[in-house]
């Protein structure tokens, strides 16, 4: 916590960025089934100036490595059909902030956790289906994944290499 309070103010913003983007997104998952446009693209944008700002190109770089290790998996199952758009973008600020705070293996480790977050959510929602009488769910809130995964990271994870 105290690096936290020692971080320049442009960690901060987009800290708090990624925490309200994962928020609102994981509300309009469970209620509307769509992460938007407009919370993710906006979000993107802030955390690349503030990483910038606060580091100049090589962090920017840091940044975008970060975004490829953590939006790349999740870009090649949208092309299947097994993700949407909405995730990929907010994955995609996930691991821009990840790759600026410690670079590329935090970002996988981000990943991981996400992966795992996930697994873990869909093997719930099915048992519950099942619990209750009803089919095996189509559609399973990526997001709430997304947001658990990410948050457990930033509190327990570590680079994993």
């Amino acid at each position: 916590m105290d690096e936290l309070l020692a971080a320049p103010w442009q960690a901060k913003v987009a800290l708090v960025v990624l925490a309200v983007a994962l928020v609102i997104s994981v509300v309009t998952d469970l209620r509307r089934r769509l992460i938007l446009n407009v919370v993710t693209l906006p979000a993107l944008v802030i955390v690349c100036a503030c990483v910038l700002w606060l580091g100049g190109l090589s962090l920017l770089a840091d940044a975008a490595l970060g975004i490829l290790v953590c939006a790349g998996p999740f870009a090649l199952m949208m092309l299947r059909g097994w993700m949407g758009a909405g995730d990929v973008k907010l994955m995609a600020v996930c691991g821009a902030v990840s790759g600026a705070a410690a670079g590329w293996p935090f970002a996988l480790a981000v990943l991981l956790y996400v992966a795992f977050a996930g697994g873990l959510q869909s093997a719930l929602w099915m048992l519950i289906s099942k619990a209750r009488g009803r089919a095996r769910p189509k559609y399973v809130p990526y997001g709430v994944a997304i947001a658990a995964g990410t948050m457990a990271a930033f509190l327990w994870g570590s680079a994993l290499f």
